[in-house]
């Protein structure tokens, strides 16, 4: 009568091209920080199958930061309100929330007492805001900036000094506690992208988007050298650095795609690592990183984690994830395979059993997935692009593609292959990668449902109304009009046996019906309270489990159906796609553009 969550899949980092993201990982550098959305995720840097999630934010948060001690997070969101909360154990306590600045919050920066924190922005009357962690109370005052501030740090050792760098092109040196301005240093000629203290405290270093890099000494805030003047630089705009342990070295990311290491006392370039995204000219920029002991991870605008490794200035492995909401989601026969499609027509793999995710361009679509689904051999989508796209299951890069007259609504395909598609006004059907018939019908189709057994069709409507009809060949003649739902027909799913069928709708209504008699055997499945986006049958056909814009999943049970397990928030905004992997098992993917799996406990 449960439901526990056994793993997220996570997302990758929201990246905007032309702005840094603030990467941060915790003091022993085993995970790392980001944030995607209304979410805070923390990921194993060794294992990213394993992550957490904070989804206590009302608006998208833009920045996460590990306090020094490694008990507490502040993360910040674009209406300026930082967050404080605890990192040990489950709950995520919330310590204090305060609206720092009036806009959104670009970075923030702990001292090294985990007692004080600067959060720095777009602000409306001040772009930064200096206080204690504990109370709110104000601890400094952060003047000297013009325009937007994007970046703060904080000497981790006494005495303390800050530094804020942003989009009026200078860094602004401040003392402390409390902090206070003491001077503006404009050395860059475009904005500055970020700064960092060195680990030992003895000098910061600040990067830009004139793809300069300068050193000052981090208590005087003197300038010590232009790092940027050394052979092979950056020939773009830097978006992040990060030291290393020893404060000898540190590592930048830039807009030209690629990573590099520097040798600080040498002044020169020690490592370059060539990012580029083959198929684009800008997804392999890199706009940030971290360095926590032996991780080097540089950040692709495409969302992309690099793990750099030095030895050979290539990247040992890369991490990927949708970026974007997931739109469509389906589970192989098999069950090891997940496949997701995305906002932006990204189609990708997920590996069961590591939650290993992998690319698949030639699956993916030109705009929006709209629908994914599977006949044992074939993955079939359907997106905005008005393609079909069959894959091989057995090689997912072996893909045919069938263009479609009109916007496709919706797919489904039974076992022998057979695909149908529902357009505006239309049914299409294709059968061998080709499309063989087609027939026109006097209503708004929104969503249809072959059986498995390639018997009949179920379409549902806009005017509530599912209509069944049975297939012969490449023929439909209409059996049934079944009129119980009370909204559009948004998702339909055949029973594994191919007489019963589940219909969801835009109220959030379920309901099964017998489309051999066309009698309504199950009207109670009605808890969600929006539209139900995708609902699926276990193996056994003894379950089905439901997902909704509400947020909301559902398992119910065919033979005890007055029961029913529910899971509150399965993913923040939307769940898109729903799928047994077993009986006792599920996965689920949405608009947080990520895949989970729980592990179900039956009544």
């Amino acid at each position: 009568m449960s439901a526990v969550r056994s793993s997220i899949f996570a997302c990758s980092p929201l990246a905007t091209r032309g702005q840094a993201v603030h990467l941060d990982a915790d003091p022993k550098g085993e995970n790392i920080l980001y944030t995607n959305g209304k979410s805070v995720y923390i990921r194993n840097l060794e294992k990213p199958h394993i992550a957490k999630e904070y989804t206590q934010h009302s608006c998208n948060v833009t920045v996460a930061k590990y306090a020094p001690s490694g008990y507490y997070i502040a993360s910040g969101d674009e209406r300026g309100n930082v967050r404080i909360w605890d990192t040990v154990g489950e709950e995520q306590v919330l310590k204090l929330e305060s609206r720092a600045i009036g806009g959104r919050v670009n970075d923030i920066a702990w001292d090294g007492e985990s007692k004080r924190i600067i959060a720095v922005g777009d602000g409306k009357e001040k772009f930064g805001h200096a206080f204690l962690a504990d109370t709110g109370s104000s601890c400094g005052e952060i003047m000297g900036h013009s325009k937007v501030v994007n970046t703060v740090a904080i000497r981790q050792t006494r005495p303390f000094r800050a530094v804020t760098g942003g989009d009026d092109n200078t860094l602004v040196f401040s003392h402390g506690v409390p902090f206070a301005f003491n001077k503006t240093i404009s050395d860059h000629t475009r904005f500055v992208q970020e700064v960092k203290f060195s680990t030992n405290g003895d000098m910061f270093a600040s990067v830009g988007s004139d793809g300069k890099i300068f050193l000052y000494d981090a208590k005087t805030g003197d300038k010590i050298k232009e790092l940027s003047a050394a052979e092979h630089g950056h020939t773009g705009g830097i978006f992040a650095l990060s030291w290393s342990a020893d404060s000898s070295r540190i590592l930048t990311s830039s807009a030209d795609q690629t990573a590099k290491i520097w040798d600080i006392e040498a002044s020169s370039v020690v490592n370059t690592f060539n990012l580029a995204d083959a198929g684009s000219n800008f997804l392999g920029q890199q706009v940030g990183n971290i360095w926590k002991g032996d991780n080097l991870v540089s950040l692709s605008l495409s969302g992309d984690l690099n793990y750099l490794d030095p030895s050979t200035s290539k990247a040992s492995r890369v991490i990927q994830g949708h970026q974007k909401a997931i739109t469509a989601f389906t589970i192989s026969e098999d069950k090891k395979t997940f496949l997701s499609g995305s906002y932006e027509g990204r189609v990708m793999s997920w590996e069961e059993n590591t939650g290993k995710a992998t690319p698949l361009n030639e699956a993916s679509h030109g705009n929006q997935v709209m629908q994914i689904v599977n006949n044992g051999s074939q993955f079939v989508s359907a997106g905005m692009d008005d393609t079909v796209r069959i894959s091989n299951v057995k090689n997912l890069n072996e893909v045919s593609v069938v263009s479609i007259s009109g916007l496709p609504k919706s797919v489904s395909s039974s076992d022998d292959q057979t695909v149908v598609v529902a357009t505006e006004n239309e049914v299409q059907i294709i059968q061998g990668g080709k499309k063989v018939d087609a027939l026109a019908v006097g209503y708004s189709a929104t969503s249809i449902a072959i059986n498995p057994q390639g018997t009949t069709v179920a379409i549902g409507a806009q005017d509530a109304k599912v209509y069944v009809m049975s297939l012969d060949g490449t023929k439909l003649n209409a059996v049934h009009t079944l009129s119980n739902n009370k909204g559009a027909i948004t998702s339909l799913s055949f029973h594994p046996e191919g007489k019963l069928l589940a219909a969801g709708d835009s109220a959030g209504k379920i309901y099964v019906y017998d489309t051999t008699t066309g009698e309504t055997t199950i009207s109670h499945w009605v808890f969600h309270t929006a539209r139900v986006n995708s609902i699926q049958w276990s193996p056994t056909g003894n379950y089905a489990v439901s997902g909704s814009l509400d947020t909301n999943v559902f398992v119910w049970s065919l033979e005890k159906t007055m029961k029913k397990i529910k899971i509150a928030n399965a993913h923040s905004q939307s769940v898109a796609g729903v799928g047994f992997i077993d009986e006792t098992t599920i996965a689920t993917a949405g608009a947080d553009a990520c895949v989970k799996t729980w592990k179900l406990t039956h009544h």
